[in-house]
């Protein structure tokens, strides 16, 4: 157990190696398809939904291997009559999907807090320890499976009707993709915290290992039963930090969310169209995810190190931003929008009007676009 505490990158699984990404753990999912070269280090994980062909957190690779495999994986697509489409590019690879012939627009931002700074005293804190406390007064345990509880396949049963009991209470099915998966008890990698409350678990959360330049521990799933005790998820964030602190870990990765602004403005080249969608389901998208609960949650934390993160698209398409929510499972089992006779921006208000909103005005402040700064919207 003490080979796994600090996060450390597999030795049985090279390509973490290359891995330098807040979110890379999601990448080597057994759902995800991996594109390589021969000879090339570095990977590219996929999955195909629809037209698409769906990248997750850009080119896994050392720096000089990136463009050729990006290219290729590129070529392979069109090859075989699919679009790329690429989520979580971090701003260091911006310009590479860019000469790739890719249009990026801000998607969201990450989160992340050097461990060394968490802390429960101080006034920005006060809500938070609030909720440590009131949970610590009920009488909620928090516990490791595989240290103070045994990691089993009787564990993981329990686990897997706490989220199904979650679930239930949300009305909404599992998300999928771009979060974590709950795994098996044989996945060691993959570190759960339970709230237990008189003999009863009420909670959890699980953390798998973040690698690159900011290595530690990412905040992965978590679920909590309905009648959970306040303050039952900040506890068992809480006694994790404090683990990891002791373990060396230097930084708690609190993940990506999606529709929010990052630090960074838009890059040169960056669809309208596409910001519009994006602020569209900021504004009126909570049903199909609740951005901004997910970024409350995160900033009680007082998370110092905020990254934006890109959406890259080839070429710009409504059909592109319904395949992303459909993979997520954003959308269920709804259909993209086909109105006959529409043109591309009548049929993104007709995708949004349900949501009150207005297509951005054909012209900009200093007299309007020319043909060429117009991205060019496929269905």
């Amino acid at each position: 157990m003490t080979a796994l505490l600090a996060a450390p990158r597999e030795a049985l699984d090279p390509v973490t190696t290359w891995i330098d990404h807040p979110s890379g753990f999601l990448a080597l999912s057994a759902k995800n398809e991996r594109f390589t070269l021969p000879g090339r280090a570095g990977l590219i994980a996929w999955r195909e939904q629809g037209k698409h062909r769906v990248v997750f957190g850009g080119v896994h690779a050392p720096e000089r291997e990136r463009a050729a495999l990006l290219q290729a994986f590129v070529a392979r697509c069109r090859a075989e009559r699919r679009r790329p489409l690429a989520v979580q590019v971090r701003a260091d690879q911006v310009e590479l999907f860019q000469r790739a012939g890719f249009v990026l627009n801000r998607f969201g931002a990450s989160y992340a807090l050097p461990i060394a700074e968490h802390r429960l005293s101080g006034s920005k804190r006060v809500k938070l320890r609030q909720k440590v406390r009131r949970a610590e007064r009920l009488g909620v345990e928090v516990l490791e499976l595989g240290r103070e509880l045994p990691r089993d396949a009787a564990a993981f049963s329990q686990l897997q009707g706490l989220s199904a009991a979650w679930l239930a209470d949300k009305g909404a099915p599992e998300l999928d993709f771009m979060i974590g998966e709950l795994g098996e008890a044989s996945d060691a990698r993959r570190r759960v915290f339970v709230a237990l409350h008189e003999g009863r678990w009420v909670g959890f959360i699980s953390y798998v290992p973040a690698w690159g330049t900011r290595p530690g521990w990412l905040h992965d799933l978590t679920r909590r039963v309905p009648d959970a005790p306040p303050g039952t998820m900040e506890r068992i964030n809480h006694l994790a930090l404090e683990r990891f602190r002791a373990e060396g870990a230097e930084f708690l990765h609190f993940g990506f969310t999606p529709f929010v602004t990052g630090p960074e403005p838009e890059r040169p080249g960056a669809s309208r169209v596409v910001a519009w969608a994006i602020d569209q389901l900021a504004r009126r998208g909570a049903a199909i995810y609740p951005a901004q609960d997910q970024v409350r949650y995160k900033r009680k934390w007082a998370p110092s190190v905020i990254e934006s993160e890109w959406l890259a698209l080839r070429p710009v398409s409504l059909r592109a931003i319904h395949d992303l929510l459909r993979i997520t499972g954003s959308l269920g089992g709804l259909r993209p929008p086909r109105p006959p006779i529409l043109g591309p921006r009548s049929r993104l208000r007709f995708a949004f009007a349900a949501g009150g909103g207005s297509l951005p005005g054909r012209s900009s402040g200093s007299g309007g676009s020319s043909r060429s700064e117009r991205p060019r919207v496929y269905a």
